[in-house]
């Protein structure tokens, strides 16, 4: 009997590559929840071999429900029928995480929650590159926690898995991602930048001069896809927490001029202001460490590697999407006139 598998999320990006990689094994069966919303054309429905249900998660007690209902449907619980894994990628708010823990406790053999490096944006940071146990939370006022409210909301689902799931009855890893590049990216960032940088003449990339030389951790949306499929091959007997992110690092200027080098070979116009607009990074903690998950065996592609893939798919491919092309501009043009 094959292995069931739950997405939650994984309209596009991560997930979609996600459920395409997973619908070629046929050790498995595919599931994934999410809201129909439509990205690149829609290309997770072209996807064979895989289960779509619709899904919204703003009622939770809804989606605890449609849970319950699909897992009832396809014998989960009955005979030692469980999720292999479910992985989430949709979840924001811990209330979410609650809804899944409700309708899936002691029937899921493995959670996978994908978190991000924001949250250490609202913790307690001793040193740099960041490592997984510098997680404590630090003292914000109201107006700071919405100024962080991705993270701070991040960081309470993290919390509830910590602190309220029964041990046992839930294995979970959380994956704290830090900004992903990657072909179809739907953030937008990464292909708003790429046309910021075509218009680089007319248009000097901003930086802060204090900070030029920043380093940014960024990770690659196949290594995240590879990372996911490694646990669900090799589930843990504790939960457990990584950061997942390239060996190397970068600064903002020398990803912008590596796009230009692969535009022209011009030099980068580059305007020195005191609080720069930019794409990246979106955290301020810093760089994060990676020797946690590297030490399981896992391989991370180059990082210059990932940015070809990444730059080549936007300058060639992306632009036969009208919806992501205007999107990308829009983004660009708030941007120049923040």
């Amino acid at each position: 009997m094959k292995k069931l598998i739950l997405v939650l999320g994984g309209s596009t990006f991560m997930g979609k590559e996600l459920i395409q990689d997973l619908s070629q094994n046929e050790s498995y069966e595919v599931h994934y929840i999410n809201r129909g919303k439509n990205y690149w054309n829609n290309a997770v429905n072209q996807i064979k071999n895989v289960y779509y249900t619709y899904g919204n998660r703003e009622d939770t007690n809804d989606f605890t429900t449609l849970l319950r209902y699909l897992s009832k449907k396809l014998n989960v619980g009955i005979n030692g029928r469980n999720w292999e894994a479910v992985i989430d990628f949709s979840a924001f708010y811990s209330n979410q995480v609650k809804s899944v823990y409700a309708a899936l406790r002691g029937l899921c053999n493995l959670y996978i929650f994908i978190s991000t490096d924001s949250i250490y944006d609202v913790c307690k940071i001793k040193q740099i590159p960041i490592t997984e146990d510098q997680d404590q939370r630090k003292e914000l006022t109201e107006s700071q926690k919405k100024g962080e409210s991705y993270g701070h909301n991040k960081l309470k689902c993290e919390e509830f898995l910590q602190n309220y799931v029964i041990e046992g009855s839930f294995r979970y890893v959380i994956l704290r991602l830090p900004d992903v590049i990657g072909p179809f990216d739907d953030s937008g960032r990464f292909f708003a930048l790429i046309k910021w940088i075509q218009q680089n003449d007319k248009h000097p990339i901003q930086v802060d001069q204090a900070v030029q030389s920043e380093q940014i951790s960024l990770v690659y949306s196949t290594d995240v896809v590879n990372c996911i499929k490694y646990f669900i091959q090799n589930i843990p007997v504790q939960n457990q927490i990584y950061n997942v992110c390239f060996d190397e690092t970068i600064s903002y200027i020398e990803l912008a001029q590596v796009i230009l080098d692969k535009i022209t070979k011009k030099q980068l116009n580059i305007k020195h202001v005191v609080e720069a607009s930019k794409f990246y990074p979106s955290v301020d903690c810093g760089v994060i460490n990676n020797q946690k998950i590297k030490e399981l065996g896992i391989q991370f592609t180059p990082l210059m590697t990932a940015l070809e893939k990444t730059i080549d798919f936007f300058l060639k491919e992306a632009l036969n999407y009208e919806a992501e092309n205007k999107a990308a501009l829009e983004k660009l043009n708030r941007k120049l006139t923040a």
